[in-house]
């Protein structure tokens, strides 16, 4: 619940959440200036929380793949400043990061368990196998 004459609208406040937590602001102190600032009681605080969920993680998203191709294109940059000062080895292994974050040349190929999981194996049984020898051994002693 809020006051009659609130200070903040509802969508005012679900954007400064937003707002905040992209910021990297710790969900306590949202809290605490959702209570003081916004006038919100504690339970209309987490009601507001759950709605701006989805509209946190929409924009953090749209931010990581803002960052993704600008890390693209500076890492392009300096392949082709290696390129020029004709340094082949820091040109390789520019185009190998580049390719890591692409995810180009990532497929992983399990064949050792034939596609099956490996925690499915629940049992290991051991066999012990007897030499000659150590019957021998036994009834010389």
């Amino acid at each position: 619940m809020r006051k009659k004459d609130p200070k903040y609208k509802k969508q005012d406040l679900i954007n400064k959440i937003v707002e905040m937590s992209c910021k990297g602001v710790l969900q306590p102190e949202i809290i605490n200036w959702l209570m003081t600032e916004g006038q919100c009681k504690i339970a209309y605080c987490y009601d507001l929380l759950r709605e701006s969920k989805s509209l946190i993680n929409d924009t953090l998203k749209e931010l990581s793949k803002d960052r993704l191709e600008k890390t693209i294109a500076d890492l392009e940059h300096m392949m082709w400043e290696a390129k020029k000062s004709g340094d082949k080895k820091l040109q390789l292994e520019i185009y190998k990061e580049i390719n890591k974050i692409t995810g180009i040349g990532t497929q992983k190929v399990d064949i050792t368990t034939g596609g099956k999981e490996i925690n499915s194996i629940s049992v290991i049984r051991l066999i012990e196998i007897k030499n000659n020898d150590d019957e021998n051994d036994k009834t010389e002693s």
